[in-house]
């Protein structure tokens, strides 16, 4: 079984299937589902891994410490990742999800570019 089977069964599952819904309508983002988490990617690298973890819905973006300064809402202080966290009853904001993968995207592309 996967973390996407898991996590579509939990009690997160409504939210989780509406953020998924979300990435999923971004043309250029593939879903990557393994036994740790459902990874959502585009051709230059990750965007978002999302899992249920305990009390929450964790969604991971991929270049979040690049997203924190316009996305103060983003929590964490590693190196690269940032975390949204949601309960079970939480109210998902699909614009400012909408509005992070856009960046996420972005950041993607910019980097690439910087690596050429």
């Amino acid at each position: 079984m996967t973390q996407f089977d898991i996590d579509c069964n939990s009690r997160h599952a409504k939210n989780f299937k509406i953020i998924r819904n979300i990435l999923l309508s971004f043309d250029e983002i593939r879903e990557v589902k393994n036994a740790n988490q459902t990874s959502y990617k585009d051709r230059l690298g990750v965007v978002i891994m999302m899992r249920t973890k305990g009390e929450h819905l964790v969604l991971a973006f991929g270049k979040g410490y690049l997203l924190q300064e316009k996305f103060p809402q983003l929590k964490g202080s590693g190196k690269v990742v940032r975390h949204l966290y949601f309960r079970e009853n939480d109210t998902i904001d699909t614009e400012l999800i909408k509005a992070m993968i856009e960046e996420s995207l972005i950041l993607n592309i910019e980097q690439y570019e910087l690596k050429s």
